[in-house]
């Protein structure tokens, strides 16, 4: 079925649209797993129940004004955003604190930079919360709980209220701070509806289609593909909470099955999850024969982990092509690029010695076996460019560099940040195309500062530009030692770690990894001796800095990216609490404790 949003004037028209067509379709369905009865929403009734919002909230608050919902995934988030975009106030999501302190620090590091109005969270965290920003020197800042939304109708907004335009900000949405701070990617109604245009036109995802989702709503993925996308295309979804997922992955089975949902997504992680922790009996069953799209994205795609997760789940009906690779970031809404709807996954082994070189390093098919695998992850719904960050000028197919886009979605900058935006958001090729410069609209480029490669039209991912570790004139990915660290002993299959480098004074590798909490302390030395042997000989290198760490010790983001910067950070500062550490003598004074 095609789908067209390019008239609609904002999100709240583009979802009127869908409720005057299906007003008593279930819009949305809350899965408590087996014990728990679902609780299911119209689409009428949650028109309904977001109009009241947005009345309550058009009285208190003028337009472009900021809310931050801190909300758990529940229907009462949908009701407040939608409320927040007919109304023409500006939607800040924030991870809901639920007794998390970190949490709780990011939602004041997100007021302080963008200075909500209000701030809407659950009534469990209201008091923390208060007190958190009163300790912040932030108590100015109103903080409420959520409340029913109440019975009856609402005569809508005063007419003199202006309404929301395609120009008209809704979101700020604040990326997942994988390698810095996290800042507040500035997004309108029609970048918003670009995106999800540019999902159904690039990937096949569409009306037709019925959701599935655990994803943080906080996050863009949970936001936009998996929240945003099936309400303005009228489409059923059912939400599950992040914990329960993690708690029980069985469960995020269990919700595709009952709800016979055709598209869901998650981060690799979650891949590697399913397949370790779910038992055979669990899977006997199941029936992910409706599954069609599984976006797999949000960190670096593992191949290995996609085989084996197809594998596992073939016996439940999940079928060969399913999975699909996919690229995207906040600051371009959520989505860039996937696998197509029913098509084969490319991928290839990557001959490492040319991906490394320091000096234009390529992506070069080797033997099957013998290189890195790595997949493609479609082909970008616009202009892609990879580009010599140095130079800034574009290269060939199959060389890496960093990833330029000019693709629909892409944010209007960093909230409050004009510099950095600028820096980010409208850059030049050196020699840039006049003809790619016509077709998009702009002469701007937007950098990802993320490492890649384009063959065929398919976008390969390779690494952070940030985080490449350079040593001894070899690029090293640090994705790339950490999978092998894994492969090198039992005890750290399964958990993660972050590898970095530290100059002592030469640039030295470090690798913090967790470890299973079965093992002995007195085989600690081994795990690190079978690890640096491995990850030495594979790479030419040599890796003799190990620090063995207690599992939930690795800092990673909303979306599961591993924080290397933040961890490396904390190493230089002396912070890491190590169970068995191995440093040589010239980091023993720079990582010590």
């Amino acid at each position: 079925m095609t789908f067209d949003l390019a008239s609609r004037h904002s999100l709240g028209d583009a979802f009127e649209e869908r409720v005057a067509a299906r007003s008593d379709a279930v819009a949305l369905t809350l899965h408590r797993g087996a014990a728990a009865e679902p609780e299911s929403v119209t689409y009428a009734e949650l028109a309904r129940r977001a109009r009241l919002r947005a009345s309550a909230l058009a009285a208190r608050l003028a337009p472009g004004k900021r809310v931050i919902l801190a909300l758990p995934t529940g229907i009462e988030f949908a009701e407040y955003y939608l409320g927040c975009l007919m109304a023409g106030l500006v939607c800040v999501p924030a991870p809901a604190p639920g007794g998390s302190a970190r949490a709780a620090e990011r939602i004041t590091v997100i007021a302080a930079d963008c200075e909500p109005e209000l701030i809407v969270a659950a009534e469990s965290d209201v008091a923390a919360l208060v007190d958190g920003f009163a300790g912040a020197g932030s108590a100015a800042t109103a903080i409420e709980a959520a409340a029913p939304a109440g019975r009856g109708e609402t005569d809508g907004l005063p007419a003199d209220r202006p309404r929301p335009h395609r120009g008209t900000l809704a979101v700020i949405q604040y990326s997942s701070g994988s390698t810095g701070t996290p800042r507040g990617v500035v997004l309108a109604h029609g970048t918003i509806l670009d995106n999800v245009q540019a999902m159904h036109e690039s990937g096949g995802i569409g009306p037709d289609d019925r959701f599935g989702s655990w994803l943080p709503l906080h996050h863009d993925m949970g936001l936009f593909a998996m929240l945003s996308a099936p309400l303005v295309f009228g489409a059923p979804l059912a939400l599950m909470a992040p914990s329960d997922f993690v708690r029980r992955p069985v469960e995020w089975m269990r919700m595709l099955d009952r709800y016979r949902v055709t598209v869901t997504a998650a981060p690799d992680f979650a891949f590697d999850l399913c397949s370790r922790a779910i038992p055979d009996a669990a899977i006997e069953g199941l029936d992910l024969s409706e599954l069609v799209f599984l976006l797999d994205g949000s960190e670096p795609i593992n191949a290995a982990t996609m085989a084996a997760f197809s594998a596992r789940f073939a016996r439940a009906g999940l079928g060969p092509d399913v999975i699909a690779p996919c690229y995207g970031m906040a600051e371009c809404t959520a989505y860039v690029s996937a696998k197509p709807r029913g098509g084969q996954v490319t991928a290839m082994q990557a001959d490492v010695a040319a991906l490394s070189r320091a000096e234009g390093p390529e992506l070069r098919p080797t033997a099957v076996g013998v290189g890195r695998a790595l997949v493609g992850c479609g082909m970008p719904a616009g202009d892609a460019a990879i580009v010599d960050p140095a130079t800034r000028r574009a290269l060939a197919p199959g060389r890496i560099g960093e990833i330029w886009l000019r693709v629909p979605g892409i944010g209007l900058g960093y909230w409050g940040h004009p510099e950095l935006s600028a820096r980010t958001f409208d850059v030049r090729l050196e020699g840039a195309d006049a003809e790619g410069a016509v077709r998009s609209g702009t002469s701007g480029w937007l950098r990802t500062g993320d490492l890649g490669a384009l063959i065929d039209g398919q976008l390969y991912i390779t690494g952070r530009l940030k985080e490449v570790l350079i040593v001894r004139g070899r690029n090293l990915f640090p994705q790339d030692l950490e999978q092998h660290a894994r492969s090198a002993h039992k005890a750290l299959a399964g958990f993660v770690g972050a590898a970095f480098s530290v100059p002592a004074p030469d640039e030295r590798v470090v690798l913090v990894h967790e470890v299973n909490p079965t093992l002995r302390p007195a085989e600690f030395p081994g795990v690190t001796a079978a690890v640096a042997d491995c990850l030495t000989v594979e790479f030419g290198v040599p890796v003799r800095n190990i620090l063995l760490v207690r599992r939930g010790s690795i800092r990673r983001t909303t979306s599961g990216k591993i924080q290397r910067t933040a961890m490396r950070e904390r190493f230089l500062a002396g912070e890491i609490t190590a169970l068995h550490t191995e440093l040589e003598p010239a980091l023993l004074r720079v990582g010590a404790p």
